[in-house]
C-alpha cells in the first residue's frame, strides 16, 4: 500500500474524467474537458508551489494529465484506429508515471521544468 494517497487521487480524477470523455465524445478542446482541467490545473500548482510533502509527485501529474488529453483528442478525432502506437505509448507513459507516484519515486533533476510543461500543453505535445 502506498503513502501518496493524495497524488494517485489526483490520477484517479483524471482517469474517470477521460474515461467519461471517451464516451461521451468529447474534444480535449471542449468546455467539459476545459471546465475540468482548469479546476484540477489550480489546485495542483496551488500544491506545488506550498510546502505540501507530495509536492515533487504532484509535478509528475501534470505530464499524465496531458497525456490522457493526447488520448482523449486521439478518440475525439476518430483516429483510434490508425494511431494505436501513439496510444499505446501514451499509455504506458501513464502507466509507468502511475507507479513512479505509487512508490514515491521522484527525481527532480529528471522532471521537466514548468516552462518545459507549458510549452508541451501549448503545443499539445506529450512529455
Amino acid at each position: 500500500m502506498n503513502n501518496f494517497h493524495e497524488a494517485i487521487a489526483y490520477l484517479d480524477k483524471i482517469d474517470e474524467a477521460y474515461a467519461t470523455g471517451k464516451l461521451d465524445g468529447i474534444s480535449r478542446y471542449s468546455m467539459e474537458w476545459s471546465m475540468f482541467s482548469r479546476e484540477m490545473n489550480i489546485e495542483i500548482h496551488k500544491k506545488i508551489k506550498s510546502d505540501h510533502p507530495e509536492k515533487l509527485l504532484f509535478k509528475m501529474i501534470l505530464p499524465y494529465w496531458f497525456n490522457r488529453s493526447a488520448m482523449l483528442e486521439i478518440y475525439f478525432s476518430n483516429k483510434h484506429k490508425i494511431r494505436k502506437g501513439r496510444l499505446r505509448s501514451l499509455s504506458n507513459e501513464c502507466e509507468q508515471i502511475r507507479k513512479d507516484i505509487s512508490s514515491g519515486k521522484a527525481n527532480e533533476s529528471d522532471m521537466p521544468t514548468m516552462v518545459d510543461i507549458a510549452r508541451m500543453s501549448l503545443k499539445g505535445d506529450s512529455l
